[in-house]
């Protein structure tokens, strides 16, 4: 077969619900989005399951499938995804974390636990509690990642990634931080549960004594003089053992790229094959550079990569943050991304697949197991005839009922990537 390049723009986060504020359409459905239109005049399109229908995935499980894995055969946790994003080296006896910044009262009682989305001095703060001494020898590493995010590392004999998050979850605020405890029993696995609750114990151990350190940090002094949230604390979630997976260049023999802001998504692409690019205003908030991530895209595309991927997190902060408005101006910015890739792509030459990772309606705050918007765009594609983007419309979509690798395969047999299955 002849090969064919191929551009991927994922907006995290992108589906949604009808939603009251928005005259009961989703955020993609009352934007106004004249470029991805004009993809559809040559798309297959349809609201597609991330892994299966129902299940609510997370970033690292909803890019995993769009990459073309299974998470639940691959996937171990959170953490070591963090990890390899923060550039910390794993061996198998280590257990890895992802974790917040947040804010907490003095009862413990979680106030923001994001600490108000920080994204500057994090460095220092980390820098502050690099020096923590556990029991046992055990070694502990914190690396930042974008703004509130890092990822935590145990070093050290007889741990065990079973136990529970102390972080409560999204939109839980005003819960009290949660000790960790072991989500292993005696009868399952004693020698299992031991490793757990000692591992537990280390953690506890951790978060007392680096929100000690926090709690009386500069840069936490000034925040709270300018009324914004300490990040006076470390919450967890996410707990894993180092996996291994084989890179999606190597199965299909192709060059990738991944295009982002958010260290978590770069450490993903490192992880399956693809060689990361960011630049300072390549952010994960909503102040990215959206359009010079399309630029970029475009020059990689024409030098000797043969699929590219481009990553825009803001969609998902928008839900999260419970902003309907904010989300549909994001997909606005993105729809003029779209419009510089129409411009600058020769779909005789390079299909445009629209996508994202899970849905994350501004109502619920969190994400959800419904199916999200796609399409896949090219010369020769079957079109379905549809003519605006948006989950009711793709409804009647050609893609419908599938999940986030057979759309990952569908890229790769356009593109001429895939082997034949028989003689």
């Amino acid at each position: 077969m002849r090969r064919k390049k191929g551009l991927l723009l994922i907006c995290d986060g992108l589906g949604g619900r009808p939603d009251k504020r928005l005259d009961f359409k989703t955020a993609l459905e009352y934007a106004d989005t004249p470029n991805l239109n004009k993809f559809l005049m040559y798309a297959s399109s349809g609201n597609i399951h991330p892994v299966k229908p129902g299940v609510r995935v997370g970033t690292d499980t909803g890019h995993l499938a769009i990459f073309g894995y299974d998470p639940f055969k691959i996937y171990t946790g959170r953490g070591p995804i963090e990890a390899c994003s923060a550039g910390i080296e794993m061996e198998e006896r280590d257990v890895a974390f992802r974790g917040n910044f947040a804010s907490i009262d003095e009862n413990m009682t979680i106030i923001d636990r994001r600490a108000g989305r920080i994204n500057q001095q994090t460095d220092e703060l980390i820098k502050s509690i690099t020096d923590i001494k556990l029991k046992k020898n055990v070694m502990v590493l914190v690396k930042e990642l974008t703004a509130h995010r890092l990822a935590l590392v145990l070093k050290g004999e007889n741990l065990s990634s079973k136990i529970a998050d102390t972080d409560l979850g999204t939109a839980n605020e005003g819960g009290k931080i949660v000790k960790p405890f072991p989500v292993i029993t005696k009868e399952e696995d004693s020698e299992e549960y031991q490793k757990a609750l000692f591992t537990s114990q280390l953690i506890w151990e951790f978060t007392l004594k680096s929100h000690s350190i926090l709690s009386k940090h500069g840069v936490n002094a000034l925040r709270k003089s300018k009324g914004l949230p300490p990040a006076n604390i470390i919450i967890l979630r996410g707990a894993g053992k180092k996996f291994y997976i084989d890179k999606i260049t190597d199965q299909f023999g192709l060059k990738g790229a991944v295009i982002a802001g958010d260290k978590t998504i770069t450490g993903i692409g490192k992880m399956v094959g693809l060689d990361p690019y960011t630049k300072p205003d390549f952010t994960g908030g909503y102040d990215s550079n959206y359009d010079g991530k399309a630029r970029l895209a475009i020059e990689l595309l024409h030098k000797n990569y043969d699929w590219v991927v481009i990553h825009v997190k803001a969609p998902d902060l928008a839900g999260h943050d419970d902003l309907p408005g904010k989300k549909v101006q994001i997909i606005r910015k993105i729809d003029k991304m779209a419009g510089i890739i129409y411009d600058n792509i020769d779909l005789d030459n390079c299909y445009f697949t629209f996508t994202a990772d899970h849905a994350t309606p501004c109502k619920t705050r969190d994400h959800t197991g419904d199916p999200v918007p796609s399409f896949i765009a090219g010369s020769d594609v079957r079109r379905d005839g549809i003519l605006k983007i948006a989950e009711t419309y793709f409804k009647s979509g050609s893609l419908n009922n599938l999940t986030a690798n057979d759309l990952f395969m569908i890229q790769m047999d356009y593109m001429g990537f895939t082997k034949k299955f028989g003689a």
